[in-house]
């Protein structure tokens, strides 16, 4: 139990500044071009980054400076410990989908679809979309007519009505747009 204390530290300061780069990532977004919708984290994310670290770091207190005086005090912590590394993990993973989020950028103004791929800008037209897909982790897969694709968090805000206006374009010309 050595490593322990180095570990929950660890998952405490990456909770921790997983939601500080958050935060501060938010403070510095580009500002809206006029006309344009776009992609955003929902209050589902806020909500799960928000809860799921302050619980993750009380949990952590408990650990390090309350205990257990009980008799199955150990099989207590060390029930506490997975529970911590758990939700540790699970809070940086939201703030990992968010940052991917934000940093995507993505946005639509009548038939047209912009997003950042790398340092690059794209335009896309709805009418090169040939197909939308969900992938293993949830996530909608849109496929262009070049072989290239956009990842879209459903749960985001703006993704379902987004989503809905590729699927009602992408049918009336044809196109396949599936959950597969």
């Amino acid at each position: 139990m050595d490593l322990l204390k180095p570990l929950l530290a660890a998952i405490a300061g990456g909770v921790v500044t997983s939601i500080l780069s958050l935060l501060v990532a938010r403070a510095k977004s580009r500002p809206d071009m006029r006309g344009w919708r776009h992609l955003k984290p929902s209050p589902m994310h806020w909500t799960g980054i928000g809860l799921g670290g302050g619980l993750c770091l009380l949990m952590i207190y408990i650990r390090l400076f309350v205990g257990s005086s009980r008799a199955d005090a150990e099989t207590q912590m060390t029930i506490l410990t997975w529970l911590i590394i758990l939700f540790g993990l699970l809070t940086i993973v939201t703030a990992i989908a968010m940052h991917a989020l934000q940093r995507r950028s993505v946005r639509w103004r009548g038939t047209s679809l912009s997003f950042t791929r790398g340092s690059v800008t794209e335009l896309r037209k709805f009418d090169e979309v040939q197909q939308v897909r969900v992938n293993l982790l949830g996530q909608a897969v849109v496929f262009f007519a070049d072989g290239s694709f956009l990842r879209i968090d459903p749960h985001a805000s703006g993704a379902s009505e987004l989503l809905e206006l590729l699927e009602e374009r992408n049918a009336r010309s044809g196109n396949r747009i599936s959950p597969e």
